[in-house]
């Protein structure tokens, strides 16, 4: 009986490495995978990235329930760091918060399960600590390095960024949250031409890495990315259930769009492809998506999209035991340009003003911490993928990277292009005089890029404002059009206000454009009328 009972636990412990050994956990090789059950979760992986100080990494996965489990960090085969947890009975999942960590690496991670006297152990290698940015959206996040402009050179350019390292979640939707990812694209890799350029909107975001990569040569130590996006698709279905309430988001959208190709139902990419990254310690987030609320939504935008951001900061400080910070820097793409139908006249300029929560600007009140890159100057007619698909996604990124370097790290710089602080009707004159509250360039004159709301017995006309005179920080605008009462001026608010870098106004020492704005006039004496109607 003994000799029987040793033989048939030789024969299951051979079982167990023949299984393990022969990859039968799916997308997890054989030193990610001890006993059945007991693995790193699925993003915890050789080449990875973990968040620097002053914030502790998070290293989590699953086992056998009770057992005992045992993390240490090791540089140059020597134990440096250890920490004890035990896996919870009621989810078969362990966690560890690691000591802060300075940038730098490479480190092994090791995992040791202990039940009785059964040992299994996990290993990841060639870690690195720096910054983790997560990057989501829709397909201009998407997009790779293989679609942008100078994709050769680009493609070409990566020997010098091997401690930027990138990761790609797969594009799938749950009904349910889900604990883990069911499968990534593009597992913890150093960068190489081949898994940057892989195909058209497949693998790595170019956005994401140009951003990440601009990074590094700032910050001059690792850089994490994790890309996870999915081509024409709203924001309901990036957001969890209860901000989607919270802004009273019908079931069903309220226009058919021709813009939102991918899934749609509320929160089925939020349940799959975010909500199993929250145990992750982040440094920061970068999103670009809104073309597909266009026509989908497009008037609860300016709620849903501050709420997501809120939730996503709320949900990854508690999942990650308070170790991502609850404000962490949220980056935004104000969307481009795109030739739309008459349809879409409208719904384009309305999204980009909804991404700011209607300020124009942010950070503002209802939008702290958060930074944005305009591109409505970043058109691009003859991309092959679409006008709505601009290739300049350098710039896209450049810019990215200057809100990152001000909200993230402190410096003091500009990354916003210029608004006016303050819009006066000159009594008359005929003439609306703007205020900027930073130097600008007028780069040419424009008789039709600025507009003023012309209004007569509760009847408003939107005409065209010209550009007058200007100074350092003024701009004239010429309204003798309006014969009536002007009560309002807007700035490109067309879906294709100007063409490549031809915006009218940037900031005067650098190449961010002025964003665009829809602002009341205040000030108009109830008799006024222009010199022209006189």
């Amino acid at each position: 009986m003994i000799a029987s009972e040793f033989v048939l636990g030789l024969v299951l412990r051979l079982f167990l490495q023949a299984h393990v050994s022969a990859g039968g956990f799916g997308l997890f090789s054989s030193d990610k995978v001890g006993y059945v059950g007991f693995r790193f979760a699925s993003y915890i992986d050789d080449y990875m990235v973990l968040q620097r100080e002053p914030a502790g990494a998070v290293i989590w996965g699953y086992g056998t329930p009770r057992a005992t489990v045992t993390v240490t960090l090791c540089r140059d085969q020597e134990p440096i760091m250890k920490k004890g947890t035990r896996v919870k009975a009621d989810s078969n999942t362990w966690t560890v918060v690691l000591d802060p960590m300075k940038p730098g690496g490479p480190y092994e991670v090791m995992a040791q399960q202990t039940l009785g006297r059964i040992n299994f152990t996990l290993r990841v290698h060639d870690v690195l600590f720096g910054d983790v940015w997560l990057c989501s959206g829709q397909s201009n996040m998407k997009m790779t390095v293989s679609q942008v402009f100078n994709a050769t050179g680009e493609l070409s350019n990566t020997a010098a960024y091997q401690s930027v390292r990138i990761l790609s979640v797969s594009s799938t939707q749950a009904q349910q949250e889900l604990e883990d990812l069911a499968k990534v694209d593009l597992r913890w890799s150093k960068p190489t031409s081949k898994n940057l350029g892989h195909g058209n909107f497949t693998y790595m975001s170019a956005v994401c890495w140009l951003f990440g990569r601009f990074l590094y040569d700032t910050l001059r130590y690792p850089v994490g990315l994790l890309s996870s996006s999915w081509s024409g698709t709203p924001i309901e279905a990036w957001s969890s259930r209860r901000s989607l309430e919270a802004c009273g988001v019908p079931r069903s959208g309220s226009m058919p769009s021709d813009l939102k190709i991918g899934p749609s139902a509320h929160s089925v990419l939020w349940n799959a492809m975010i909500h199993p990254l929250r145990n992750m310690t982040l440094k920061g987030v970068i999103w670009y998506q809104g073309e597909s609320n266009v026509n989908f939504n497009r008037d609860l935008y300016n709620c849903t999209f501050p709420l997501l951001i809120d939730d996503w900061r709320q949900t990854f400080h508690d999942g990650s035991q308070g170790q991502t910070e609850r404000l962490f820097p949220f980056g935004f793409v104000q969307l481009s340009s795109y030739l739309s139908g008459e349809a879409l006249h409208d719904g384009l300029p309305q999204i980009r003003w909804h991404q700011t929560a209607d300020f124009g600007y942010v950070p503002n009140q209802r939008m702290p911490n958060t930074f944005m890159a305009a591109a409505v100057d970043l058109c691009d007619r003859n991309s092959p993928f679409g006008s709505i698909h601009p290739r300049d996604k350098q710039t896209v990124a450049y810019r990215l990277h200057l809100g990152a370097r001000a909200l993230a790290y402190g410096e003091k710089l500009i990354f916003q292009g210029p608004l006016p602080q303050k819009i006066e009707l000159l009594a008359d004159t005929g003439l609306l005089n703007l205020t900027y509250s930073q130097p600008i360039k007028v780069q040419r004159r424009d008789d039709k890029i600025f507009e003023v709301s012309c209004c007569s017995d509760h009847q408003c006309t939107w005409l065209p404002a010209p550009m007058d005179t200007f100074s350092t920080q003024t701009l004239a605008l010429n309204i003798t059009s309006c014969h009536d009462t002007p009560a309002a001026l807007r700035y490109a608010w067309t879906p294709w206000p100007c063409e490549y870098k031809q915006c009218p106004l940037y900031h005067l020492t650098s190449t961010l454009p002025a964003p665009p704005f829809i602002a009341p006039i205040t000030n108009p004496s109830p008799g006024y009328h222009s010199r022209t109607a006189k």
